[in-house]
């Protein structure tokens, strides 16, 4: 397993949402929950920050694969269905664009092959060593 998945598979956070982390690639990682009782909203069906959380897991280990460490400067994004308990969420997080010191990644988040919610994410990467 790759160490970033490794690393995510043992993160109390996503543990405790019962994330999977899938497949990791270069610039790619794919993340899954299924959706229980505990996970919806008053209206039955799967909360907002659950969807926003198995997101924000897969841009974690894409972004922190091969450029460690990379922290968050801002998500945006958009919900567009809803999943309800028993379904199984997938995000997916790619590379769109990178500098030395910046990534921009898209977040798709699906239910039962559906798109529920896009996001757009940008991490720092912090450098080590000196600067050019």
């Amino acid at each position: 397993m790759d160490a970033v998945a490794a690393k995510t598979a043992s993160d109390p956070f996503a543990g405790f949402l019962g994330i999977r982390v899938d497949r990791v690639e270069e610039g790619f990682a794919s993340c899954s929950v299924t959706i229980g009782n505990n996970m919806c909203n008053f209206l039955g069906v799967a909360h907002g920050g659950l969807i926003f959380s198995l997101a924000d897991v897969a841009f974690s280990v894409a972004s922190n694969r091969d450029h460690h460490p990379s922290y968050a400067l801002d998500v945006s994004g958009s919900f567009l269905k809803s999943a309800r308990v028993g379904d199984v969420m997938r995000a997916e997080a790619r590379l769109v664009h990178a500098t030395r010191r910046t990534g921009l990644y898209r977040m798709d988040v699906f239910s039962q092959d559906r798109l529920v919610a896009t996001f757009n994410g940008t991490v720092f990467r912090k450098v080590t060593g000196p600067e050019p």
